[in-house]
C-alpha cells in the first residue's frame, strides 16, 4: 500500500501543468486583481487623502486671516498697494496665486491691486511677512503663477468674504478632486458649495458661498472655472 501510493506521488509531481490549466489560473489571478484594484482604487484613495490634506491647509489659512485681522484690523487683500478694497465691510475673493489672498506677493511697486498675480511662487505674500503663516506655503501648489506650465485652477485655494450686509463671514474653499468628495452618497453629507464663480479669475464675482444643490451636483464637470461647472468644498463647512 506505502509503496503504491509513494509511486503515486512520484507520478503527480513529475506531472506539469497543461496549457488550459496555466491559462484558467492566470485569468483567475487577473480577475482577483481587478477585483482588489476595484475595492481599494489607489488613485481614489490618494485623491482622498490629498483632499484631506488641503481642507486642514485651508483652515491654516482661515486662522491666519482672523489673526491678521486681531492684529492690524485689516485683512491682506486691503494693504496690497493700490487696493480697491478699503474697508472691512467689503466683500472680496480671490485666488491664491493673487498678491490679495496673502500667500504670495509681488516686487512690482506699481500699477498693483488685490487681484494682481504673484511674481513667482517664492515671492512672499501678507500672510507670510507677519509670519502668520509658515513659509512652507509658498512651496505647495497653492501659488503657482498661471504662466507655470504645471498650473491649474484645482490646484488653487479660493477666499471669499461676504461685505456686512451678509455677515462680514470669510471663507478659504477649495476644489475636491475624490469622487466621494465631489459626489456624496447622502443627502446629509452634502458640503459642496456654489462661489457663483464666472470667467477664469475670480474677481469680484464670488461675493457670497451658497450650498450647491442637487442638480448644480449633477451637471458639474469640473473642466472650467466657470460658474456651476465647477463646486467647491469650504470652510468652515
Amino acid at each position: 500500500m506505502t509503496n503504491k501510493l509513494l509511486q503515486n506521488v512520484r507520478k503527480l509531481s513529475g506531472k506539469g501543468f497543461t496549457l488550459v490549466e496555466l491559462l484558467i489560473v492566470i485569468a483567475l489571478i487577473s480577475i482577483l486583481s481587478v477585483a482588489v484594484l476595484a475595492t481599494i482604487n489607489p488613485i481614489e484613495q490618494s485623491n482622498k487623502a490629498r483632499d484631506a490634506r488641503v481642507q486642514n491647509d485651508a483652515a491654516e489659512v482661515l486662522n491666519a486671516y482672523e489673526r491678521y485681522y486681531t492684529n492690524s484690523a485689516t485683512y491682506p487683500w486691503m494693504d496690497v498697494t493700490g487696493s480697491t478694497i478699503l474697508s472691512v465691510d467689503e466683500a472680496y475673493s480671490g485666488r491664491s496665486s493673487m498678491v490679495g489672498f496673502g500667500l504670495c506677493g509681488t516686487l512690482t511697486a506699481t500699477g498693483v491691486s488685490q487681484t494682481t498675480g504673484c511674481d513667482t511662487q517664492t515671492t512672499p505674500g501678507k500672510l507670510i511677512e507677519t509670519q502668520e503663516l509658515k513659509e512652507s506655503f509658498l512651496s505647495k501648489t497653492y501659488t503657482r503663477v498661471q504662466a507655470d506650465p504645471a498650473w491649474t485652477f484645482q490646484d488653487e485655494l479660493y477666499a471669499v468674504k461676504t461685505d456686512n450686509t451678509a455677515g462680514n463671514s470669510i471663507f478659504v474653499c477649495y476644489v475636491p478632486k475624490a469622487k466621494a468628495n465631489r459626489n456624496p452618497p447622502a443627502a446629509a453629507t452634502w458640503k459642496l458649495k456654489s462661489l457663483a464663480v464666472t470667467g477664469t479669475d475670480n474677481v469680484g464675482v464670488a461675493t457670497q458661498v451658497i450650498d450647491a444643490t442637487v442638480a448644480q451636483m449633477a451637471a458639474a464637470t469640473y473642466v472650467t472655472l466657470a460658474a456651476d461647472d465647477t463646486l467647491f468644498r469650504c470652510v468652515p463647512e
